[in-house]
């Protein structure tokens, strides 16, 4: 005799679900945000697919949003002719993010720290006290903002409990950065991570918003790392600098060590990749070479030759040479220009070219600096923009439209 489970009719689909289904699949393979709104305007019914949050997740993981804009003194948008330049026209004209935050209480006392996936993480000056030093060692205050649409979520401070693993006086930086959610995490959840460095501790304060409750993780191997032997001696002073984020780690400069710190955030883990015998030190990006391997881009100059360009290594997980970095490409960069590695978003990797003798000090009336963007995907380097001002403590601005983009908080 059949079961009662075998009895029961399976639900199919119905004609409108499959045609659904369908729709979404066409709609994922328009590679232009400019594409998929005017399919928005087609009907109410494609409009109401489009604008499902799950599609837009799914439309997201396969579209990342382009580079359009340096936030600095103000919004600096990509310029024609550089592929982005559209985009960014768009945006402003657009329902523009107040970058100003002036949806937040007291907007003054709030700087930015980090932005990723729309959001930005930002830290506050405690209410009635003046900036200091001390506020950028030790953070009570952080928000993370929505400034599209204008949202934002006060996080709790860090339970005392918590903050008894480390000694205060000890730190020598505590650095505030904003993470993807956990991946079994939905919608618009995210995670805020402190890294406290002290002299002999590595120690992680997380904040996951689905659970709203921070929790801490310490790196046991972070003394043996910096005082081991074959280390060069401790100096005073972080231990890390140069930032970078790639495919759900986060990778970090240890200056002194030739070495990149890396912390993987799905598991809370730390490893670390030596960096390549032939590294020369100064500025380097880390960046995503496809296909599941890293790479590194190293802005080199010779001064005697009046050479200066952009060396790209990947580091080789495949076949014979797993594990090792390979030279790819030497990039030659625009003569007479001084360059800054500004950042990575947006599948871009952004240069700042000062021209010779200009003084970061004493700037010109009108110093004429220019920004050169290089297609991490095709190494094609591209003029950006060009500004009047230097570009210090930036955050480069990947986005979508605002139709495609709906409240991450």
């Amino acid at each position: 005799m059949a079961s009662a489970a075998q009895l029961t009719p399976r639900r199919l689909q119905s004609p409108v679900d499959l045609a659904d289904d369908a729709l979404r699949e066409i709609f994922l393979h328009l590679d232009s945000p400019a594409d998929l709104a005017r399919a928005s305007t087609v009907c109410a019914h494609f409009r109401r697919v489009i604008a499902d949050h799950v599609f837009l997740r799914r439309y997201h993981a396969l579209h990342p949003p382009p580079l359009i804009g340096i936030l600095a003194n103000g919004f600096i948008p990509a310029q024609p002719p550089h592929p982005s330049a559209a985009a960014a026209r768009a945006f402003a004209h657009a329902h523009a993010p107040d970058f100003s935050f002036s949806f937040l209480p007291s907007p003054h006392r709030w700087r930015r720290r980090d932005s990723r996936d729309g959001r930005f993480l930002l830290s506050g000056v405690p209410e009635g006290r003046g900036y200091n030093r001390g506020d950028l060692v030790w953070i009570t205050d952080l928000a993370v903002c929505d400034p599209l649409n204008r949202r934002y979520l006060l996080l709790p401070p860090i339970p005392v409990d918590l903050t008894a693993s480390v000694h205060q006086p000890d730190i020598v930086d505590f650095e505030p950065v904003l993470s993807p959610a956990a991946e079994d995490d939905k919608g618009s959840s995210f995670r805020v991570i402190c890294l406290a460095q002290c002299a002999t501790k590595l120690v992680l304060f997380v904040f996951s918003s689905g659970v709203g409750q921070w929790h801490a993780v310490t790196f046991d191997g972070w003394s043996a790392l910096i005082t081991g032997p074959g280390n060069p001696a401790s100096a005073s002073g972080s231990e890390l600098s140069q930032r970078y984020y790639v495919r759900r780690c986060f990778y970090w400069l240890m200056h002194r060590r030739d070495k990149l710190l890396v912390l993987n955030t799905s598991g809370m883990e730390f490893s670390t990749i030596e960096l390549p015998q032939d590294h020369p030190g100064g500025e380097i990006a880390v960046v995503d070479a496809g296909d599941g391997q890293l790479g590194l881009v190293s802005l080199r100059d010779n001064i005697v030759h009046d050479i200066v360009h952009l060396s790209y290594t990947i580091l080789r997980n495949d076949g014979e040479i797993a594990n090792q970095w390979q030279s790819e490409e030497v990039i030659p960069l625009p003569v007479k220009h001084r360059y800054d590695i500004v950042g990575v978003a947006g599948g871009y990797l952004l240069l700042q070219g000062i021209p010779e003798g200009m003084s970061m000090i004493h700037l010109p009336k009108d110093p004429n600096i220019k920004c050169f963007s290089l297609e991490v995907k095709t190494l094609q380097l591209e003029w950006f923009c060009q500004t009047s001002c230097s570009i210090l403590h930036a955050e480069l601005y990947a986005g979508h439209p605002p139709f495609l983009s709906p409240p991450s908080i």
